[in-house]
């Protein structure tokens, strides 16, 4: 097998970048099949496709002739297409050439924007609406030195309320051009709760200049004492070499070399498979990476460890969120399978499916499912996620969820459920005999988890025999 076949694109969207890559809101993979998974049943033999198709000629015929007003064919058609899968799952979906456009800026990760992550979030005091939460401001970028900052909303784009863009990607558009255009937007900055009560926030309008942003998927400190930290933003075209380079300025930076380090995959919502099956290769040595089943379970590729990596034995550990999805739960789910890594935090996502793209010859894209992803130990990710080793919220309270407003894959209306053909999803709650043992006791529970993991994962790293 070669990796060429499993080249994939986990585009998501938990929150996405204004001009600096993908992260957040989980929406898709791309993905070139090795195999062609298992034909479907012959149709009945009354069934004609062509007499279908003349139905919808006519209709289309019938509107262009009789409807009130002039109509656009090409948006009726498109409108057509998007309505085939949109009766499929939540990441089939067609794309016109714009938007075709939009996804193919964020697999390559350099485009005109403005340099912030946002997520889409609705409120309901002191009045309902939709805004845009700023989570993360890309360094000198535009949206920086224009005193934007982590935690600002953003109501309104071009005079435009955010709930008239309908989802995240149309708002992510009317932010993304040109560089050296200008884009506008009102940005509030909340005040402090006085009395418990929230204060009234500041209110501007920025004006700022589009630029070209190329941010790097990857950032690491040294934390001391022999510990490293690397944040993996998104999963872009270098984020494999990239995470082997920090790796060796980490090594370099620490006195006595480096002990040990923590890969943060929070809000990672995915990117390219091949760069998630490199970061993998870094830290393990033999045995497979990933696994994508199509119908039925049948085996499309699998993709295997290449012996010999510099990093196969560093102690390491995987942070993860609500937010980490798709090649982020590859990494986290091929990592624990390995026994190489303690994974800590929250229960993932939960989008192990596979999207490949299919061009129709105007810059338009149907993208559509067409495997599930597997973990080494056969896990389904699809609708369960990765359970982590060690389960952590977002403050030091025994568990607090990162992102409430956050809808995991398996609430969506039309997720793929997980149908394992006798291989098992993840595990949905950490219920092990030791945690239930340690009861309602939190503190317990906590050292419990921390302590089957030391068991799972050895102090020196690599597979436990």
């Amino acid at each position: 097998m070669t990796r060429s076949k499993l080249r994939a694109v986990a585009l998501v969207g938990l929150g996405m970048l204004f001009g600096a890559g993908l992260s957040g809101y989980v929406q898709s993979a791309i993905a070139q099949p090795g195999a062609v998974a298992q034909a479907p049943r012959p149709a009945p033999a009354d069934y004609s496709r062509y007499r279908k198709l003349d139905m919808f000629a006519r209709a289309l015929t019938i509107l262009e002739n009789h409807y009130v007003r002039p109509v656009d064919s090409e948006k009726l058609i498109y409108g057509a297409i998007a309505g085939l899968v949109a009766e499929l799952d939540p990441h089939s979906e067609f794309l016109p050439p714009r938007e075709a456009r939009l996804l193919r800026e964020d697999i390559e990760g350099s485009f005109g924007g403005v340099g912030m992550v946002v997520v889409l979030r609705q409120e309901t005091e002191p009045q309902a609406r939709y805004v845009l939460e700023v989570r993360e401001v890309v360094a000198k970028g535009p949206a920086e030195r224009a005193g934007v900052a982590v935690g600002d909303l953003i109501p309104s784009i071009e005079g435009k309320p955010i709930s008239h863009f309908f989802d995240l990607r149309r708002a992510i558009m009317a932010m993304r051009g040109q560089p050296g255009t200008k884009v506008s937007f009102v940005l509030e900055r909340p005040a402090p709760k006085v009395d418990g009560k929230p204060g009234k926030p500041s209110v501007r309008t920025v004006v700022v200049t589009r630029e070209y942003i190329d941010s790097p998927a990857v950032t690491s400190r040294v934390l001391g004492e022999g510990l490293g930290y690397v944040r993996l933003r998104d999963f872009s075209e270098t984020s494999g070499r990239e995470v082997s380079d920090a790796l060796a300025t980490l090594r370099d930076q620490s006195r006595d070399g480096l002990g040990g380090v923590v890969l943060d995959l929070r809000d990672n919502g995915g990117g390219l498979l091949d760069q998630a099956i490199a970061v993998v290769d870094l830290f393990v040595n033999e045995g497979p990476i990933v696994r994508t089943r199509g119908r039925r379970g049948e085996l499309l590729d699998e993709a295997r460890a290449v012996p010999g990596q510099a990093w196969s034995k560093l102690p390491l550990v995987v942070l993860v969120n609500k937010s980490s999805a798709s090649a982020s739960e590859i990494v986290a789910g091929a990592l624990q399978d390995h026994r190489r890594a303690l994974i800590v935090g929250e229960r993932t996502y939960g989008k192990g499916s596979v999207q490949a793209p299919f061009e129709l010859g105007d810059g338009s894209l149907l993208k559509l499912t067409i495997a599930l992803y597997y973990t080494p130990n056969d896990r389904l990710i699809q609708a369960s996620g990765i359970q982590p080793d060690v389960l952590a919220g977002a403050d030091f309270r025994p568990y607090k969820d990162s992102q409430p407003e956050l809808e995991p894959e398996r609430a969506q209306p039309r997720h793929l459920k997980p149908e394992d053909f006798g291989y098992p999803a993840g595990a949905l709650q950490d219920d092990s005999e030791a945690v239930r043992a340690a009861g309602e006791d939190a503190q317990l529970r906590v050292a419990v988890q921390h302590l089957r993991g030391m068991v799972r994962v050895p102090s020196r790293g690599g597979r436990r025999r």
